[in-house]
């Protein structure tokens, strides 16, 4: 009885500690937005230093994340890792490589790994027992199709796996669908839904025995649509997103990237302009120069983040061949 009294100090703990992280990342509120708000932070430096403003956007490097419809322009096979560097011991980190399957369609396999370490357990007496960890994962396999020269539809299967303690884990299947409309040379819409049937359902009954239970978590449901603007000579690309959730309600997004050179790249935006204690201000810079066939990149963005002590940084190496 003595370890199970340990255990459950230590494994609320966690709990307590992971959800005020979670909850500040995701807008929280009493409806239950921070079940899994780390797929929600965006995806790799490029998207995350445009405020993830980016699901209609088929101009340079596409990521599935934003919209599984976007890949069936993609030109040429790409591949990028990407690092976070978070503080209060937090990781968040990206990869993915999306590729063309002519004559008209594109694939993309993604992944997302975020967690907490180092968290201090301590027993009823306040001794320190062990550190513990968490990892939660996303996996994504996703498709486009373009239907016409103009318009394409997506689809990205994902699943969700979250290592919470010893005792307690869960998995989980999710759909994200994505549509999009090219208005014009310069101008494209885009629209979707994420996160279909993604949920987390606990068993904690190996770690409370006769008193454990299963419980179910629901991810919020998200509707997006958006819009972007490329100039003529393609130096500049402006994009707008907008989101609704009955969990924390309508955001709204915007970027904007410029080229000040042939392989030199500037980046801008805002993830929740429209709440000041909430927005997420965020600037970037790629870097890239042709090898022979291949075009090698660096990327960094940092994010100005509200609810944490210091800014995050992304640092990501990529490739196209």
């Amino acid at each position: 009885m003595k370890r199970l009294r340990i255990n459950k100090l230590t494994f609320l703990g966690i709990v307590t500690i992971l959800t005020s992280f979670i909850a500040n990342e995701a807008i929280a509120n009493n409806n239950g937005a921070w079940v899994g708000s780390f797929s929600r932070m965006g995806f790799g430096p490029r998207g995350i230093a445009m405020g993830n403003a980016v699901n209609a956007v088929t101009h340079g490097p596409i990521v599935s994340y934003y919209n599984p419809a976007a890949i069936a322009f993609s030109t040429a096979p790409t591949l990028e890792a990407s690092v976070g560097l978070l503080s209060l011991d937090r990781s968040l980190n990206f990869a993915h490589f999306t590729t063309r399957i002519p004559p008209a369609a594109g694939f993309s396999i993604a992944v997302i790994n975020a967690g907490v370490s180092d968290i201090d357990g301590r027993n009823r007496d306040g001794i320190h027992t062990r550190y513990f960890s968490t990892s939660e994962n996303m996996f994504s396999f996703a498709f486009g199709l373009q239907f016409t020269e103009r318009i394409a539809a997506g689809i990205s299967f994902k699943l969700y796996y979250y290592s919470l303690y010893d005792d307690m884990s869960s998995t989980t299947i999710g759909l994200d669908l994505g549509f999009l409309y090219q208005l014009n040379r310069r101008i494209q819409l885009a629209a979707g839904i994420k996160d279909i049937n993604s949920k987390y359902k606990w068993d904690s009954s190996n770690l409370y025995e006769q008193q454990g239970r299963v419980t179910e978590d629901n991810f919020p449901l998200l509707y997006q649509i958006g819009g972007s603007y490329l100039s003529d000579d393609k130096t500049l690309l402006v994009s707008i997103q907008s989101e609704y959730s009955e969990a924390y309600g309508f955001i709204l997004r915007g970027g904007v990237e410029a080229f000040v050179s042939e392989n030199i790249i500037l980046r801008g935006g805002i993830d929740n302009m429209l709440d000041e204690d909430s927005s997420k201000p965020s600037l970037g810079i790629g870097i890239r120069h042709p090898v022979r066939d291949w075009l090698p990149s660096f990327n960094y963005t940092l994010v100005f983040e509200p609810h944490a002590p210091s800014s995050f940084h992304i640092i990501s190496v990529g490739i196209e061949f």
